[in-house]
């Protein structure tokens, strides 16, 4: 019943309801992607920040960069490239950073297309609108009348439009804001564990020069 609906409103609402289905279905799809994504990635690192608090308790650097080696979590790989031998600080660091960046682009794939979206969707359904208005002005010249009977159609189109534009875009705004909140946090806190090693190994490196 509910399909049979949907497609009524499809109809209705003209040529743009076309377009404006495709671009709620690339967005239900990238959402149910990226949140899938997201949320395996934060548990794995958090499972791998608890075994790699409790293997430097253990065996130090050396049973860390073995956890590390084989963990598949993004932050694995942010470890990975901090505990290679050899590095300074000031090398470590920015080998930090710059796995961090990397990171963090992998974690936005795909969510620039939400926000892009949710920009043109409201659009599109403006551009219906203008079409089922034409389409009102229309059948009012071809008549030679005014009643409501007359332009209903028009409008109804418009309004379908209108309305299927405003939901798409409200809907794919809301998912890219919050996904791009869920990865600055996310960011920050791999950023802060990160540190938190890094800081661990120049104390071990300073007992060792000692």
């Amino acid at each position: 019943m509910f399909g049979d609906d949907l497609i009524s409103l499809i109809r209705l609402g003209g040529v743009v309801m076309y377009p404006l289905f495709a671009c709620s279905v690339l967005s239900l799809a990238i959402a149910g992607e990226r949140a899938w994504t997201l949320s395996r990635a934060a548990r794995l690192a958090a499972r791998l920040q608890g075994a790699v608090n409790e293997a430097w308790n253990q065996g130090g650097i050396g049973d860390v960069r073995t956890l590390a080696l084989r963990d598949p979590s993004p932050l694995a790989a942010i470890f990975r490239a901090v505990l290679v031998d050899g590095l300074g600080s000031d090398l470590r660091d920015r080998m930090a950073r710059r796995h961090q960046s990397e990171t963090t682009r992998r974690l936005r794939r795909w969510v620039w297309l939400l926000g892009t979206i949710g920009s043109l969707a409201p659009f599109i359904g403006l551009f219906g609108t203008v079409i089922g208005i034409i389409r009102s002005f229309e059948s009012m010249a071809a008549t030679g009348s005014g009643g409501f009977a007359v332009v209903a159609a028009g409008i109804s189109e418009a309004l379908i439009a209108t309305a299927g534009g405003l939901f798409v875009g409200v809907v794919s705004i809301f998912a890219y804001n919050a996904f791009m909140v869920r990865i600055a946090n996310l960011s920050g806190q791999w950023r802060d564990w990160t540190d938190e090693l890094l800081v661990r190994i120049d104390a071990a490196q300073g007992r060792d020069g000692r």
